[in-house]
């Protein structure tokens, strides 16, 4: 990844039924990544609805560093604090594993089909 990348190149947001979907476009987060992410992600958070939903959408990620990890449970703590439903949607068997290991996965709705992501998002 550039040096110069700004955090529009690892994160794409849509707002279906009012939640906040920030789908995460690079294939790693890293020390370099997490904190752009963060940064957009939060910012994002402040105009939606308490009661809906965030999705961290992760299905284009395949490696999560322990720095992207921490950013994972920090956007989670911002999502309760903000009244939204932490969710996690497309983790590929190695970030699910690694979820599992860490404990991580008790922290959010994790959704594994799209079907899944539709019913949250539908409601």
């Amino acid at each position: 990844m550039a040096m110069n990348a700004t955090p529009q190149d690892f994160v794409q947001f849509s707002h279906p039924g009012g939640h906040l979907v920030a789908k995460v476009v690079v294939p790693s987060i890293g020390q370099n990544e997490a904190p752009m992410i963060r940064e957009q992600v939060v910012e994002k958070m402040a105009g939606i609805a308490r009661g809906r939903s965030f999705v961290l959408d992760l299905s284009q990620v395949s490696l999560v560093s322990s720095m992207g990890l921490g950013t994972c449970v920090d956007l989670r703590n911002c999502a309760e604090k903000a009244g939204l439903q932490p969710t996690v949607y497309g983790m590929n068997r190695h970030l699910t594993d690694l979820f599992h290991l860490m404990r991580i996965e008790r922290l959010f709705n994790i959704l594994k089909t799209s079907h899944d992501l539709d019913k949250v998002l539908a409601s």
